[in-house]
């Protein structure tokens, strides 16, 4: 998909949250009592800095968590995955192989369709708490988290044509640019808890530091090794919708 394709997706996720809150507050509304598990869905735009920089562009997101709110706490416990995607890749890893012209010659001398594309996933643990409560809702507000995880991203070849033989199979090892390394996760968002099940959501900003070494011995491009001591930081605008799946805690007292 193109990159305005994203953002339609984008900023109709984030205009239907906004837009079904502001209908919601027209409306009399119960605060939550109970704790409850939620699976968590997220699509966001990242943006590079550090050493990540250097290599790819801005990249989209999409993410799956399994998330404990608690109504104690005021904010949620969870287990975080994303995958990482996009076409913005600085590095031409493949430009000792290319002609005069630009071109990837294959196996039968005819040019080879080759597309660079950045992939990469961070799978981490987190907990947030809403630090400037809402009047209208206690629960909701302006909400402060802090993760750990790893962070992995890579350089995918994209081989159409499925001639080039020097990029098929292990070969590609040598060309993707494969790092990995264990990463910090700060977010600011705005948080809406509510009873009804679609009104818990997430959006806001989130940066990503990860302390990153290549996991491959040497790359075949340069005849190095790959790098090590990186800072690479993510900068990402994301929205996010918790999908209440369990309720925890007793139940309300009924009096007569």
């Amino acid at each position: 998909m193109h990159l305005t394709t994203h953002l339609r997706i984008l900023f109709s996720l984030i205009g239907f949250l906004v837009l079904s809150s502001h209908i919601s507050y027209g409306q009399e509304e119960i605060e939550r009592q109970d704790n409850f598990l939620a699976v968590g869905i997220n699509y966001g735009i990242d943006f590079p800095a550090g050493d990540l920089a250097d290599r790819f562009g801005q990249n989209f997101h999409a993410a799956i968590s399994l998330d404990l709110y608690s109504i104690k706490m005021k904010g949620f416990l969870g287990l975080e995955s994303n995958f990482q995607f996009g076409n913005k890749v600085k590095e031409d890893v493949l430009a000792p192989l290319r002609i005069s012209n630009g071109a990837v010659l294959g196996n039968d001398g005819a040019p080879a369709t080759l597309f660079l594309r950045r992939r990469g996933i961070y799978v981490g643990i987190y907990a947030n708490k809403t630090v400037l409560p809402f009047k209208h809702n206690n629960l909701s507000g302006l909400t402060l988290g802090l993760g750990v995880g790893i962070l992995q991203h890579n350089l995918r070849i994209l081989n159409d044509t499925n001639n080039a033989g020097q990029l098929n199979g292990d070969y590609l090892k040598g060309y993707d640019r494969s790092t990995r390394g264990p990463a910090l996760k700060q977010t600011l968002t705005y948080q809406r808890i509510g009873n009804n099940r679609s009104m818990n959501f997430s959006l806001g900003l989130s940066i990503t530091e990860a302390f990153t070494n290549s996991v491959r011995a040497i790359n075949f491009d340069t005849g190095l090794a790959g790098d090590t001591g990186r800072l690479d930081i993510l900068i990402g605008l994301e929205a996010k919708w918790y999908l209440p799946v369990k309720s925890y805690g007793a139940p309300q007292e009924i009096f007569y």
